[in-house]
């Protein structure tokens, strides 16, 4: 087994560990506390954990450990779990593209495993590489920038309270005052008598 892919299964291994663990750390609180007041902040915590858990964590220790074994499906969820990593950036991102770069370099090409759907899809993947590339780069690239400005956004100035200054006032000058022109219409002699 070539070494990136064993560094890569270890990452992967360590990294849905820390999830993993951290979620059942959670669970574990929340039944040793039973306190009602924290039901509601453990309730969003473990839903929120729970749900990155089953993305992110489990698929990744599972498929770690299976690439260790050298299982197809632990490079089948690796597989799985590398798109929605790309979208974690920018760290997810950086893992993705070591994903893409050991599971593509260490493809196995024997007949046995050239028939599986697993070698199907690092066939497609491999033609597709540059283009998946970029759009990693792309998205490592939007993710610090939008990181770095949300680090940043107590540095930023906000806008001082204005002092306005009353306009100087006109000199006053001796005018009558304005007034419109009254029209009057001629007056009609009085229609005849019939």
């Amino acid at each position: 087994m070539r070494k990136r892919l064993v560094i890569m299964a270890w990452i992967n291994i360590a990294i849905g560990g820390a999830g993993v663990g951290l979620l059942a750390a959670l669970v574990a609180a929340f039944v040793l506390a039973r306190d009602p007041e924290y039901t509601d902040e453990f309730t969003v915590l473990g839903s929120i954990l729970g749900v990155f858990t089953l993305i992110y964590f489990l698929p990744m220790f599972l498929g770690g450990i299976g690439v260790l074994r050298r299982k197809v499906w632990g490079r089948a969820l690796i597989w799985g779990v590398t798109p929605f990593l790309a979208l974690a950036t920018p760290v997810g991102t950086l893992l993705a593209g070591y994903n893409l770069w050991a599971l593509i370099t260490t493809v196995d090409t024997s007949a046995a495993f050239s028939s599986d759907s697993i070698a199907r899809v690092e066939r497609i993947v491999r033609n597709a590489l540059r283009n998946i590339v970029l759009i990693l780069i792309a998205m490592f690239i939007l993710g610090t920038i939008v990181g770095i400005g949300w680090l940043f956004r107590d540095q930023i100035d906000p806008p001082k309270n204005q002092i306005l200054t009353p306009m100087p006032e006109m000199p006053k000058f001796d005018t009558p005052e304005f007034k419109m022109p009254e029209f009057n219409r001629p007056e009609q002699p009085p229609a005849p008598a019939q």
